[in-house]
């Protein structure tokens, strides 16, 4: 399989209720690294031989999924925003462009401004805590 970009991924909050629509987060330039990393847990003892430290895994942990994008709308701020007042754990899926996608559970644990500068746009910065395990499902192109 041949390398695939990345542009067209998108990042979607379930939203909850019969009658609501999926919240699509737009204007993003960057969706941050999702996966899994384990503790250690150090079972090394007195009698290990080698000169080696001795290690078993512990908790999986998802960590955060780091966000980076621009503002073109006041009602995106306010839903981001509100996103991260609510610290609601929701359901969040990343779509690759081939079909591809992380489900997983989280709460937006930071959104930020970014800095104004002489020469930039607005832009915002948002965390969003990873809750239990991540969930890929991978989509094999078609030929």
């Amino acid at each position: 399989m041949a390398a695939a970009k990345s542009l067209g991924t998108t990042l979607v909050k379930t939203m909850s209720g019969e009658e609501a629509a999926d919240l699509t987060i737009a204007d993003l330039t960057s969706i941050g690294e999702v996966g899994v990393e384990s503790d250690e847990i150090d079972v090394t003892t007195l009698d290990s031989t080698g000169g080696y430290k001795e290690f078993i895994g512990g908790f999986k942990d998802a960590g955060e999924v780091a966000l980076a994008g621009i503002i073109k709308s006041e009602d995106a701020m306010e839903a981001m925003l509100a996103l991260a007042e609510s610290q609601a754990v929701e359901e969040w899926t990343i779509t690759t462009l081939l079909g591809s996608t992380w489900t997983f559970d989280g709460f937006v644990k930071s959104f930020k401004e970014a800095e104004a500068t002489v020469d930039g746009v607005r832009g915002f910065s948002a965390s969003i805590r990873v809750s239990g395990a991540p969930v890929y499902v991978a989509v094999e192109p078609s030929v």
